[in-house]
């Protein structure tokens, strides 16, 4: 008798959603790209760059809005997107240093969209 395999549950405590937000590295004016989905966790995104797990990064967050928001994030997870993707690699990024005014421009956004899907 084989043994069934258990259920996956989504263990995040906030709901990621597919919000019109993009990003680009902090320090520098680099190319922007569209968040994949987003939550007050943490964001993923779709990168050309080899980044490594564990790697604290500072990014900025272009809101539908106009606004923008600067996050310090660490790498969670990185894998290798399969040729002809967007990007070369997925990656999941934790919000690690986000300041307390960020949250509610960042959870009316989640909102608003979340309430569109």
């Amino acid at each position: 008798m084989k043994a069934s395999k258990k259920p996956k549950f989504d263990r995040r405590r906030f709901p990621r959603v597919k919000a019109p937000v993009y990003y680009r590295p902090a320090s520098v004016f680099g190319t922007k790209g569209q968040a994949a989905n987003i939550s007050l966790a943490g964001v993923r995104i779709y990168s050309n760059k080899p980044l490594k797990k564990g790697q604290a990064l500072e990014i900025e967050l272009l809101l539908p809005s106009g606004n923008s928001l600067k996050a310090i994030v660490r790498i969670v997870w990185i894998s290798a997107m399969p040729p002809g993707s967007e990007a070369l690699y997925d990656v999941g990024l934790e919000f690690l240093n986000i300041a307390d005014d960020v949250i509610p421009k960042l959870q009316f956004v989640l909102e608003d969209s979340s309430s569109t899907e």
